[in-house]
Formats: C-alpha cells, structure tokens, sequence
C-alpha cells in the first residue's frame, strides 16, 4: 500500500503544486471546484496509465542498473498476440475521451492524437531505464486509442448535447502540464527502493 501511496504522490504532487500556483485564473467558484475535480480525475487516470499499467523507469533505475537497456522493437506490427495490441488501445482510450470533454482547446482529433502520441513516447522512452522493452506497437496502438476514445467522446457529446463540463481552463497546456508533470516526478522521485 505504501508503495501506491508514494508512487501517487509523486506523481500528483507536479500538478497540485501548479494548480494552487495558477488557483485564482478561475473567478467562478463553482465551476473552480468542479474543474478541479476533473482535474484529479485526469490526473488519477494518468497515474494508473503510466505507473500502473506501463510501469514506467525512473532516474533511480538508471542509478541502480547503471546503463539504459537496449531491448527496442522498432519493427510494426511484429507482437505475439492479439491482447496486447486491444489492452493498449483500451488503456489510451479514457486519454481521449477525458481530454475534450475537460478542455475544450482539445475538441480537435489531431490534438487528441498528437497528446495520445507524446505520452506513449514519454512512457515508451522511461521504459528504457528500468530493463523493459521499448516497443514501436505499444506508441502506435496507445495512440490509436487515443483516438478511439475521441471518437467515443464524439458520439458521446452528440447523443448528450448537454452533457459534460463547462470549460473553464486555466491555460491552453493545461492538460499537457499536468500529464508530463506527472510523468516527469515519478521519474525524478519515485525510488522504490526507499522501502526494502
């Protein structure tokens, strides 16, 4: 459980400290409260995408292993199994789903797309530190379900016209600040080792 505890904290602790740094672009506050909850929301899902699922390396890794590993597939489509290629198009999918219905500067496929993109490299990259393989099909089936769940989203917002959230963003990168800043303290900070 401590290890959930911390690995969390790290994780959340680059976004709560820029959202209380930037709390007062949003006037109204009930709209403030309800972003904010959409933010953890966000944030909570990118946690359980990145440490949970991907189990991305850190800083520490590189100190304890004392080398980047060199197990990269670069060849598409070259996965044993069917499971693997459905499991990262699902777990990408709450990315594009969640990002237009809370910003709406992300209501636009090819933003969806692109950030579905960069946080499959980042994870993809931090993998190299901790002695797991660095896959070309994991970054093009995690993107493509960052578009899935954009079109979900689409269809969601047609159905439900009046469904979903006010937008109230506090700043254009907003959502990218808070994934990458997430990423970026556990890579930095969270050591494992801190409990063996």
């Amino acid at each position: 459980m401590q290890y959930y505890i911390y690995s969390l904290v790290c994780f959340l602790l680059p976004g709560t400290v820029w959202l209380i740094w930037n709390k007062g672009m949003i006037a109204d506050k009930a709209y403030k409260t309800r972003h904010i909850i959409w933010i953890y929301i966000y944030m909570f899902y990118g946690y359980l995408a990145v440490q949970e699922a991907a189990g991305i390396g850190t800083i520490w890794d590189l100190i304890t292993y004392g080398k980047l590993d060199n197990s990269i597939n670069l060849i598409p489509f070259s996965s044993e199994g069917a499971m693997t290629y459905i499991l990262n198009i699902i777990m990408f999918m709450p990315l594009g789903f969640l990002l237009p219905l809370i910003w709406e500067n992300f209501r636009n496929a090819k933003k969806v797309v692109l950030m579905g993109f960069l946080m499959s490299l980042a994870i993809e990259i931090c993998q190299l530190f901790n002695i797991r393989t660095t896959d070309i099909d994991d970054l093009l089936m995690n993107t493509l379900g960052a578009l899935v769940g954009y079109c979900c989203w689409k269809v969601f917002s047609l159905i439900f016209r009046n469904a979903g959230t006010k937008c109230v963003e506090m700043k254009k990168s907003e959502p990218v600040i808070y994934m990458f800043g997430g990423i970026l303290g556990l890579f930095l900070l969270y050591n494992w080792r801190v409990f063996n």
